[in-house]
């Protein structure tokens, strides 16, 4: 279980790292490979699973992650909130859609 919390820690840093740089393409890359990763394990398949007792992971990595994964989630509510009405999101086939060619703002007194 420590590999997969490790890899699990990894994945949320390069999430961190695209949500700072706001990088779409390298978030949702991200999102998907952690999703990959964790499909054998939510389906209860025994690729990843490990017997009682061996290799179980630190409570203190465990909190880290918990943390980590917390402060990835505010950031991305906090980006989506900000780009609201920007005219870029996600297209019916789950890809990013390119924001449009021209942006204007205006402000009524």
């Amino acid at each position: 279980m420590d590999g997969l919390v490790e890899e699990l820690f990894r994945l949320e840093g390069l999430k961190l790292k695209a949500l700072t740089l706001v990088d779409a393409p390298a978030y949702d890359a991200t999102v998907r490979e952690q999703l990959h990763l964790l499909a054998p394990t939510c389906v209860g398949k025994g690729d990843r699973a490990e017997p009682a007792g061996t290799g179980a992971a630190s409570v203190e990595h465990l909190l880290a992650l918990s943390q980590l994964m917390r402060l990835n989630m505010r950031l991305l509510q906090n980006l989506l909130s900000t780009t609201v009405g920007t005219g870029s999101g996600y297209t019916a086939d789950g890809h990013i859609s390119d924001p449009p060619a021209h942006s204007r703002v205006v402000v009524e007194a």
